[in-house]
């Protein structure tokens, strides 16, 4: 059944805009949506050294080329503007009407302060309601697929809407999903050396509530591989470690644990900056 709100993808004329059209296009393809691309014209933004500051930008070429790269890809259903104003906003308020929000993890324009600027940006830029899905340069469209999703895992009941994105979209992929949830023990915490395993307890908490968790999921989606271990580590430093050899990876914006810090600017960007694959985060809707 086609899904009449397109998916929206931020472009800027960077090499990093164009790679987030092609994850953005494909995903669209597998939600049988339109795909909706934006270039917003920042009039604050300083132009790059060269380009004469009286020639307007009114947006001809980054189209261009967004259209070259479509036609490339054999994708057809697809809507592209020209907005002007502050990029992170607009596209913010673009995304209130659209199923998903794509950007590139850096680029020429202002779509780099959705990740990489200030910590009111971050936490603004976060609190869509919709998913936010941030693709990083280094990531190969070309390359072969993984046919693997990390989903961070914290127990919370706004977690389960990440784990909905996380199984639809294995399931759409014939992707295997592996579930982590990672403890960060405090050096404060009961001495360590008090046992023969330090580490065991804690994974044994993990593993218990992954199953709890995944239980339900893997009910319903029984056509996708499930697979979840637990870690002690700081999560953003097991997701960036997971992401090596996976197609996405999936969080919650808000949860129990240190997940939670996602909402935070400096976890956030952490994690962003060192994801080696997209990276999807994934309100509830009442957060």
């Amino acid at each position: 059944m086609t899904n009449e709100l397109p998916v929206l993808v931020g472009i800027d004329g960077s090499r990093d805009g164009l790679i987030a059209l092609t994850w953005a296009a494909s995903y669209a393809t597998l939600r049988k949506a339109p795909l909706h691309a934006v270039y917003v014209v920042d009039r604050q933004r300083e132009l790059p050294a060269g380009v004469p500051s009286d020639k307007p930008d009114d947006g001809t070429e980054v189209l261009g080329d967004a259209l070259d790269e479509l036609d490339r890809l054999g994708f057809r259903n697809a809507s592209l503007e020209v907005r002007h104003g502050h990029p992170a906003q607009i596209l913010l308020d673009l995304s209130e009407r659209s199923q998903a929000l794509v950007i590139g993890r850096r680029g020429m324009g202002g779509f780099a302060e959705l990740v990489l600027g200030s910590t009111s940006q971050v936490c603004t830029a976060l609190a869509t309601k919709v998913p936010l899905v941030v693709v990083p340069d280094t990531w190969d469209p070309a390359a072969p697929a993984y046919h693997r999703i990390v989903v961070g895992i914290d127990g919370s009941v706004e977690g389960q809407d990440a784990l909905r994105f996380g199984f639809e979209l294995a399931e759409a992929n014939g992707a295997e999903l592996l579930g982590v949830h990672a403890i960060e023990v405090r050096q404060t915490y009961p001495d360590p050396n008090s046992w023969f395993d330090p580490a065991r307890p804690w994974i044994e908490t993990a593993d218990e509530l992954l199953a709890q968790t995944l239980d339900g999921w893997t009910a319903k989606y029984p056509d996708v591989h499930v697979d979840s271990h637990g870690v002690v580590d700081h999560p953003v430093l097991v997701l960036a470690r997971e992401s090596r050899d996976a197609d996405l990876v999936v969080v919650g914006g808000l949860g129990r644990t240190a997940f939670s810090e996602l909402r935070m600017g400096s976890v956030a960007r952490g994690l962003l900056h060192h994801s080696h694959c997209p990276v999807a985060v994934v309100h509830h809707p009442e957060t």
